[in-house]
C-alpha cells in the first residue's frame, strides 16, 4: 500500500522551523480557579491568550472566525470512532482552513486490522484534503497501550502523533521501572510527533501542579521527553514548518483538576490551571531552545 505521512504544520512564512504555543479550548474552560464568582467568557479567554503571547487556539471549528479575528491562529481536534467518521471530520477542518487537526481515534478495543483501517483512512483523508492530521496518544483510544502503539509504528511507519505523554506516564506508571529506561519505550512515538499536548502526570495522578517546573522531578522528565521529540521533529523540518505545543489542563468538571470542599462548603481547586499553563508554555519554549542548541 502506498501510504503518505501527513504533511507538517506550516505557517507558510518561509521562516526557520519554530515552536508555536496554542491555548486549548477545553483546557481554558472553568477559569479562573475555584472558588470564583464567574467564569471567563470566551472573549476573555482569547484576550488572556493574546496578552500572554500564545500564538493560537485549538478549539471546535465553529470558533475559527472568532479566534482569527483576535489575531490568533486556529487548529482543531475531534474524535473518529470508525473509518466512516474520518472524512467528514477532516473535511470540516479543511473547510475552515485549520492549521492542523488532532484526533482521538477508536476506543482501544479494536484488533490490529481495525486499527490499521482507521489509520489508513486518516492518512488518506489527510492527504486528499491537504490537512495535517495527527493521532493523539490517549486513554480509551487505539493508542492507549504503549506497546501496541509501538507495534502500530512498525506496521504503518507513516503515522504521525499528537503526543499527550501524561497518559503513558500515568497508565504505564513510567517512573516505576525508572524513567531512564521507560523513556526509550516512547522513542518510536517521539520520532513521529508533530504536535504536543502539555500536561504533566506524577505516575499516579493524570494532572498535577509542578510549581515553577524547575524542581519537580516529573516536570524534568516531561521536559526531557518533549525535547527528544522536538529534536526528532527538527531533523526533518523545513522552512515555514511549525511544531504546536498546547497546554491542555482539564477543568474540575472533568476530574482532571482536583478539588476539595472548603470550610464553607464551597469547592476549592488545588491548582491554578492558568498559571500552570504559563509554566508549561515556558517549559516547552526552553525545551525547544535546548533542542535547537543540541542540533
Amino acid at each position: 500500500m502506498n501510504r503518505i505521512p501527513p504533511r507538517r504544520t506550516s505557517d507558510d512564512s518561509g521562516d526557520p522551523p519554530k515552536l508555536l504555543v496554542y491555548g486549548n479550548g477545553w483546557g481554558l474552560m472553568e477559569l479562573p480557579k475555584l472558588p470564583r464568582e464567574r467564569s471567563w467568557t470566551f472573549e476573555e479567554r482569547l484576550d488572556r491568550l493574546a496578552e500572554a503571547k500564545f500564538a493560537g487556539l485549538q478549539a471546535d471549528t465553529k470558533y475559527a472566525d472568532a479566534v482569527r479575528a483576535r489575531g490568533l491562529r486556529f487548529c482543531n481536534s475531534g474524535r473518529a470512532n470508525t473509518p466512516a467518521d474520518v472524512d467528514g471530520i477532516v473535511a470540516a477542518a479543511a473547510d475552515v482552513a485549520a492549521d492542523c487537526l488532532t484526533l482521538h481515534v477508536g476506543w482501544g478495543m479494536e484488533d490490529d486490522a481495525e486499527v490499521d483501517a482507521l489509520v489508513d483512512g486518516i492518512l488518506n483523508a489527510s492527504h486528499r484534503r491537504n490537512v495535517p492530521v495527527y493521532i493523539e496518544t490517549h486513554r480509551a483510544t487505539i493508542t492507549q497501550d504503549l506497546w501496541r502503539t509501538g507495534e502500530l509504528t512498525r506496521r504503518i511507519p507513516e503515522v504521525r502523533f499528537n503526543a499527550d505523554l501524561s497518559h503513558y506516564y500515568c497508565a504505564a506508571e513510567m517512573v516505576y521501572q525508572g524513567f531512564d529506561t521507560t523513556i526509550n519505550y516512547l522513542e518510536p512515538i517521539l520520532q513521529r510527533t508533530n504536535f504536543i499536548h502539555g500536561r504533566i502526570s506524577n505516575g499516579q495522578s493524570m494532572q498535577v501542579d509542578v510549581g515553577d517546573g524547575i524542581d519537580d522531578k516529573h516536570a524534568r522528565n516531561f521536559a526531557r521527553a518533549w525535547r527528544r521529540g522536538m529534536e526528532h521533529w527538527l531533523r526533518g523540518a523545513g522552512r515555514g514548518d511549525v511544531l504546536i505545543f498546547a497546554p491542555e489542563l482539564g477543568p474540575p468538571s472533568s476530574g482532571y483538576s482536583l478539588t476539595y470542599r472548603g470550610s464553607e462548603g464551597t469547592l476549592v481547586e488545588i491548582s491554578d490551571r492558568w498559571e500552570q499553563s504559563l509554566v508549561l508554555k515556558r517549559m516547552a519554549e526552553q525545551a525547544f531552545a535546548d533542542a535547537v542548541g543540541s542540533l
